[in-house]
């Protein structure tokens, strides 16, 4: 689900039907917890609904279940509920669960133990295979989904910066950092561990520099000032002090 959705067996196998896919999405996103028939058309179809739409929905239930108890067999079973369905699989097979573990146990590690967490952080960020759920339609459970997943990913980033500059990594750190920028120009957080990542690394003009370009951006897209962390970082670059402490 953390990119193009799919279904892996010995190969990935992706849905062509888009409001199948769709409908695989929300069941799976709430996964072994039912989802009502209105929830699911609403989903699917928005407000553009057919006149028959609950005849549809049964169509695209019954095509899933074909998907999902076909030949190859996938792990999960669609199962009536008395509003609507339930998608019941193992969650240990979905890449959500994965990331889900392996944010806990970074976050278990990161005050302690910095170079596991990294490594923890790392594998949690390496499950994004793209945008998540690239190409479906996003009503407001995959949207939701959407938000939250996106949310993980970022802060599993920020986690890999911080356990990178507590563990000496801030010269490689410097590329990484620049490249989510790109993504993400307004995230004041990675503007602020590069700041941090070149000041550490003996770069303090370029630290400098950084805060003026994140300064100027945000003033000239948003109409606002940085952060008051930001700018206390920037003074205390300003004022060469070697002994920044990173947050765990």
């Amino acid at each position: 689900m953390l990119g193009p959705l799919q279904i892996r067996n010995e190969k990935p196998v992706r849905i062509s039907a888009p409001k199948v896919e769709i409908l695989l999405a929300a069941l799976l996103i709430r996964a072994n917890r039912p989802v009502s028939a209105e929830e699911l058309i609403s989903e699917i179809w928005g407000d553009d609904r057919p006149s028959r739409v609950r005849a549809g929905l049964h169509v695209y239930i019954s095509q899933l279940r074909k998907i999902c108890i076909g030949p190859e067999g996938h792990g999960a079973v669609i199962t009536t509920h008395a509003h609507g369905y339930v998608l019941r699989v193992d969650d240990s097979l979905t890449d959500v669960h994965d990331l889900q573990q392996l944010h806990a146990r970074g976050r278990a590690d990161q005050a302690d133990q910095p170079e596991r967490a990294f490594v923890s952080f790392t594998a949690a960020a390496a499950l994004f295979r793209g945008p998540v759920l690239a190409g479906i339609r996003d009503g407001d459970i995959v949207s939701t989904f959407i938000r939250w997943a996106e949310e993980m990913r970022l802060e599993c980033l920020e986690s890999i910066a911080r356990c990178s500059l507590r563990t000496g990594r801030h010269r490689e750190l410097v590329c990484d950092l620049t490249n989510w920028i790109d993504e993400h120009p307004f995230h004041e957080a990675f503007r602020e561990l590069l700041m941090l990542a070149l000041h550490l690394s003996g770069r303090r003009a370029e630290a400098l520099r950084e805060f003026q370009c994140a300064r100027r951006l945000m003033r000239e897209e948003l109409g606002l000032e940085p952060s008051e962390t930001m700018r206390q970082l920037q003074n205390a670059i300003l004022n060469d002090r070697r002994d920044l402490v990173v947050a765990g």
